[in-house]
């Protein structure tokens, strides 16, 4: 009899449950929070906390109050994408670009239940030469691929396609000013091809830091599928939930 529960039990745990924060297979892993700019709070389904380009309080977004997290990543080091000090904990940290601002870290690891990896990228179209580097970064969580462009400024070559590999979420900066505006962003997304989603990130809202970059509308022009929920937190599930993809406009507050 104690054979067969610990193999009944191995067998749950292989299919997703038996482990505390453990989902039922297709239901969520996690879920995904905006708060304006290119800043994301991924939560997974077994407690782990990223935040993402945390911006600073001038940008005029409201700042989260008593936000915590167990990681904060960095696409580059310009102030509406470095403020670790959105947190009120310590985190681990991890930068994409250097500190001297020259080159990239590469990141291939494991964070508890999070795999994350970096792609190097330029944050113009003229090889960083105008606004300088900034890094994709790649999140893997219960089977879910999350990526994040960051200040992305060109299309991607065909080694950068490769390195990012297949995406399900896509976060993409769409509002120009040194990113990619409308036209690119839309190309990136068809460079890329993700499954689930593409969350439209980085555009003028009506917070004053943002007025130098274009409004969502101009992205979301001729394209299908578009749904504006009411809160700024989303439900992550590796389940297709429409036969194409979807382009979610989150709110920020």
């Amino acid at each position: 009899m104690r054979r067969v529960f610990l193999l009944a039990t191995a067998l749950l745990a292989a299919v997703g449950f038996g482990r505390a924060g453990w989902a039922a297979p297709g239901g969520p892993v996690g879920k995904l929070t905006w708060f304006g700019q290119s800043c994301f709070l991924l939560e997974t389904a077994a407690g782990t906390k990223v935040l993402m380009d945390p911006f600073q309080k001038t940008l005029g977004y409201p700042m989260p109050q008593g936000l915590r997290a167990d990681l904060v990543t960095i696409s580059h080091e310009h102030p509406d994408h470095a403020n670790v000090k959105m947190v009120v904990n310590t985190p681990k940290v991890i930068h994409g670009v250097t500190a001297d601002k020259k080159g990239w870290i590469r990141i291939d690891e494991k964070f508890r239940d999070v795999a994350i990896r970096t792609v190097g990228v330029y944050h113009d179209g003229k090889r960083g030469a105008l606004r300088g580097l900034s890094t994709v970064f790649i999140f893997e969580v219960g089977g879910l691929r999350i990526a994040h462009l960051g200040d992305l400024g060109h299309l991607l070559d065909d080694d950068e396609l490769e390195a990012i590999g297949s995406v399900d979420v896509l976060l993409v900066p769409v509002g120009g000013a040194g990113t990619l505006d409308a036209y690119h962003a839309t190309r990136v997304v068809d460079q890329l091809h993700p499954r689930l989603m593409v969350v439209p990130m980085h555009y003028r809202t009506d917070v004053p830091g943002t007025k130098d970059l274009d409004p969502v509308d101009p992205f979301l022009e001729r394209k299908a599928n578009v749904r504006r929920p009411t809160s700024p937190t989303i439900s992550l599930t590796p389940v297709k939930a429409r036969p194409a993809t979807e382009i979610v406009v989150l709110p920020y507050r």
